[in-house]
């Protein structure tokens, strides 16, 4: 990293997605654990917004003249995988990848309402193998 860098601390700070049913997505990463709450502002207007994990994560209603953000990957950190992945299928989730251990944990891929991928990882406990036995 440059020296010149604006910040040698950079973050990400806020991510935003768009959806064709906000109120269906709300639903879906409610039940992931997202604790998300009705807010509005431009450019967004109304739309869903969680602060709790340092990130501002928004769920906002995609107009008609917008792309997608369908080609965004998110990730999420979980307590339990089997039990993350249980609600995201209840909520309208696809299956991508079934939970399979990973180097960096437990993971499974989802596929939201609106195509987003959704990456789910559960870290393994400490001096566990990153690799099946």
């Amino acid at each position: 990293m440059s020296e010149n860098s604006p910040s040698n601390n950079l973050g990400v700070d806020l991510i935003v997605i768009r959806s064709d049913n906000m109120e269906k997505a709300a639903e879906f990463y409610a039940a992931l654990g997202l604790s998300l709450i009705r807010h509005s502002h431009p450019p967004c207007g109304e739309h869903f917004s969680s602060t709790g994990s340092g990130c501002v994560f928004e769920i906002c209603a995609r107009r008609e003249n917008q792309a997608p953000t369908t080609s965004v990957v998110l990730g999420f950190k979980v307590a339990d995988l089997d039990l993350a992945v249980q609600a995201a299928l209840q909520h309208g989730g696809t299956l991508r990848r079934a939970p399979e251990v990973a180097e960096w944990g437990r993971m499974a891929t989802i596929r939201d309402l609106d195509g987003h991928t959704v990456i789910l990882r559960q870290e393994l406990p400490p001096g566990a193998t990153s690799k099946p036995v």
